[in-house]
């Protein structure tokens, strides 16, 4: 009985998980009318002309009563680090951008509050539809919230450049963005490497080379942990440009793969940040604390998996991917963050010089990520190690009559075959 009601229990929460996951593929429009207005506030109607990407046609009345065009309002979104930003821009008769207002996104709350906090969108007022908007080249970039700014500066430019070809008659294309390969992509890359050499040939001195580098520049230098909000956003077809954002594939797309062929949990032990100053923490302050009474610590542990199942649910159900992710990476490593993660963080910094690895053990969804990967390996192994028996000839078996038997494979009874055990 108990375990028909595990199934049930098991069998509604990925119903649920499917329906909310299919939910946030759907696409329904927000209303765009206020947004508009913001923009380009002159403008008394607006009319629809064009629908990819989205253009509008400003209209105000004249003394006559008759209408007549001011300008047009175009709605175009681009990938962040978390998703696409949606971007509403007004544009004038002239061809100079006169407004511009984010009307919806999937990135981060704390990046966003920090363009607008900067005033970044306000840097775009006055320039031309022909402009090619490039960060570091025509916009200085948000510190701190790359991806988004990034981001806003491409939807505003291709929206503002098709409204230069639509209605302006401009031959404008839109600017390839180079590839992106730095100081960013070596370290990282130079660090997985690393990491595969250490676990293959188990030279366990190399670990701690990595996870100190890790530390360094996955963590402080270029916060680029693997979180949860990124597995949402994967899990929500939310994918950045490779040619921007090399590092997001080599950690969401690579190491799965990398951890699936070798078989062991490379990110987790290997390359975690926040896994690092854990163990550094630990050995500090001493971190040999254990509960009393293990069953209670294992019930304990399966916190997690509650966790990052109504983690994701929020994701889905909000259609943003950063409300997943409720681990402290980014308020540690960004200096920034919302609420409840400012006071996740204190504390398990704290708890993390006594009990080892504090947050993995308890909290982390990375240990239960590996094993949805190394799982399915055990079972594919499994198999491929039994292998296939190989065609063998028919021959008489001694003492059996009437019977013939494959050569190489000992003949069973039923009732021997019935007590045999198929384990994992």
């Amino acid at each position: 009985m108990k375990n028909l009601a595990n199934k049930i229990i098991l069998f509604a929460a990925a119903a649920v998980f499917l329906i909310t996951l299919g939910f946030s593929w759907t696409y329904t429009d927000h209303d765009m009318i206020p947004f508009m207005n913001q923009v380009f506030p002159e403008a008394q109607s607006f009319q629809k002309i064009a629908s990819s990407p989205v253009i509008y046609e400003g209209k105000t009345k004249d003394q006559n009563d008759e209408e007549e065009k001011v300008g047009y309002v175009v709605i175009e979104q681009a990938a962040a680090y978390g998703g696409p930003i949606k971007m509403v821009t007004g544009i004038d008769l002239q061809g100079k951008i006169v407004g511009t207002v984010i009307a919806a996104h999937k990135d981060t709350p704390s990046f966003i509050d920090k363009v607008i906090d900067q005033k970044y969108l306000e840097r775009f007022i006055g320039k031309d539809i022909t402009d090619p908007l490039w960060i570091d080249k025509d916009v200085d970039r948000i510190s701190g919230a790359t991806f988004s700014s990034r981001g806003i500066a491409k939807a505003i430019s291709q929206g503002s450049h098709a409204v230069a070809r639509e209605q302006f008659g401009m031959d404008v294309k839109d600017e390839v963005q180079p590839f992106k390969f730095g100081s960013k992509e070596i370290a990282v890359i130079a660090l997985v490497i690393l990491t595969v050499i250490g676990v293959t040939f188990k030279q366990r001195r190399l670990r701690w080379v990595a996870l100190i580098g890790s530390l360094v520049f996955i963590g402080f230098q270029y916060n680029t942990s693997i979180s949860l909000a990124n597995i949402a956003a994967l899990l929500m077809g939310n994918f950045p440009s490779i040619r921007e954002n090399l590092v997001w594939y080599i950690l969401l797309i690579g190491i799965p793969v990398i951890t699936f062929i070798i078989g062991k949990n490379v990110y987790c032990f290997w390359l975690c940040p926040f896994g690092a100053l854990q163990e550094i923490t630990a050995k500090v302050g001493g971190g040999k604390f254990k509960c009393c009474n293990k069953a209670i610590e294992a019930r304990a542990a399966k916190l997690r998996y509650i966790l990052i199942y109504l983690a994701l649910i929020g994701a889905f159900l909000t259609k943003s991917p950063s409300f997943a992710g409720y681990e402290p990476f980014a308020t540690l490593f960004g200096r920034q963050g919302f609420g409840i993660q400012w006071l996740i963080l204190p504390v398990v910094f704290f708890t993390s010089f006594f009990i080892s690895r504090f947050w993995c053990r308890f909290f982390c969804p990375g240990l239960i990520l590996n094993e949805l990967i190394l799982r399915p390996r055990k079972y594919i192994m499994g198999i491929l190690k039994k292998g296939i028996p190989k065609k063998g000839k028919l021959k008489k078996v001694p003492g059996i009559k009437g019977i013939e038997a494959i050569e190489g494979i000992e003949l069973r009874s039923a009732n021997e075959l019935n007590k045999i055990e198929v384990k994992e």
